[in-house]
């Protein structure tokens, strides 16, 4: 019996590539993967999400407050948003803000796993196919 093993070699500039590009893959299928965790009352919110390189952006005013999970108020005066009408609730210009110890409630109407902290959740279901994700990007960006 005889057996032949071919073993390309490959530069440690071509395999830092490849990881680089395999890292836009993985969070392209991490933000895919995670909608079902992101609170949602429209959609909204969790469709102004996108990926910026490795990076997944969640915009809004409100990413932090809904990332915590806890009900915020204004450091300096101890107060809640106030309500403006015809427009909703905002924060006075230049708020900072703090959390509570109270939770935020989440419906869960059109996300049924909604929570706070949806990154953790989500990594927690799909990290091992974040990680087959990786290891197959990386395989075909080298060839």
């Amino acid at each position: 019996m005889r057996i032949t093993l071919k073993i390309k070699t490959v530069s440690g500039e071509d395999f830092k590539s490849a990881c680089k590009a395999a890292e836009i893959v993985v969070a392209t299928q991490a933000l895919k993967d995670t909608i079902p965790f992101v609170p949602a009352l429209t959609g909204v919110f969790s469709n102004m999400a996108r990926t910026d390189g490795n990076e997944i952006v969640y915009t809004g005013d409100q990413a932090r407050y809904l990332y915590e999970g806890k009900v915020m108020v204004d450091a300096a005066t101890g107060k809640g948003p106030m309500n403006i009408p015809d427009v909703g609730l905002r924060w006075h210009k230049g708020a900072t803000l703090t959390p509570t110890a109270k939770d935020l409630v989440f419906t869960t109407d059109m996300h049924p796993q909604a929570q706070s902290h949806w990154m953790d959740a989500s990594y927690k279901k799909n990290g091992d196919k974040w990680a087959r994700v990786a290891e197959k990007a990386v395989i075909s960006s080298i060839g």
